[in-house]
C-alpha cells in the first residue's frame, strides 16, 4: 500500500468545528446563540450540541413489556369479558412503554455551551423543559460506555434511595464530547 500523497502547503482542508481550537471559531462577545434568549448569557457559545440515539433501550423496557405480556397471556387463558379486558390492558401497557421511550429518545436534546451543560426534553404535558448544569471546576466528569457510543455523565440526583446519574447519555462520539466538556472544565481552574 502506497503512502498518502503529501498536500500542497495551503491546500490543507479545514478542520471540522470539533477539532479547532475554540478561539479560532469567530463570535459576537455580546450576542447571545440564535433562539437562545433567556438562556445564555452574552458572549455565551455553544460548543456541542447533540442528541440520543433514535434506538430502544430494551433493558428499560423489559419490565413494562413483560408485565404487558403476563397480562395478554392471562386474558388469553380466561376467555369472557375479563380475559378480554386484560389482553387490552396488556397491549395498552406495552403500547404506551413504547410510545414513552420514543418520546424520551426523540424529545431529548444537548447543548454544552462555555458556561453550562443543557438538557432540553419535550414533556407531553408540561411542555418544553431545559435543565442547566452549570460547568464548575470541581465539576465530576465520568465517560461511560464504548469508544464511540456512551455518555459523559457529570451530574447526580438523588431520590430517596436511588440516585440517577445525570449527562448526555447514549450518544455518538462519547469521548470526543468529554474531552470538549473537559477542556471547558480544565480552563475554569
Amino acid at each position: 500500500m502506497r503512502p498518502p500523497r503529501p498536500t500542497p502547503r495551503g491546500a490543507e482542508p479545514p478542520l471540522p468545528p470539533s477539532e479547532r481550537a475554540l478561539t479560532e471559531i469567530p463570535h459576537d462577545p455580546t450576542a447571545v446563540p440564535a433562539g437562545w434568549d433567556g438562556v445564555m448569557v452574552p458572549g455565551e457559545r455553544i460548543l456541542w450540541q447533540g442528541h440520543p440515539l433514535r434506538r430502544i433501550d430494551w433493558k428499560r423496557l423489559a419490565p413494562a413489556l413483560l408485565a404487558g405480556g403476563a397480562l395478554v397471556l392471562a386474558g388469553a387463558v380466561l376467555s369472557d369479558l375479563t380475559g378480554g379486558v386484560l389482553i387490552l390492558a396488556g397491549l395498552g401497557l406495552a403500547t404506551a412503554a413504547l410510545w414513552a421511550e420514543r418520546l424520551h429518545r426523540t424529545g431529548t436534546a444537548f447543548t454544552l455551551s462555555t458556561r453550562a451543560a443543557y438538557i432540553a426534553r419535550r414533556h407531553p404535558l408540561k411542555g418544553r423543559q431545559i435543565e442547566t448544569y452549570p460547568i464548575t471546576a470541581e465539576m465530576p466528569l465520568r465517560l461511560v460506555g464504548g469508544d464511540k457510543t456512551g455518555g459523559v455523565i457529570f451530574a447526580t440526583r438523588t431520590r430517596g434511595t436511588k440516585t440517577q446519574e445525570i449527562g448526555f447519555q447514549g450518544i455518538l462520539d462519547a469521548p470526543e464530547v468529554f474531552a470538549i466538556l473537559r477542556n471547558a472544565r480544565e480552563a475554569l481552574r
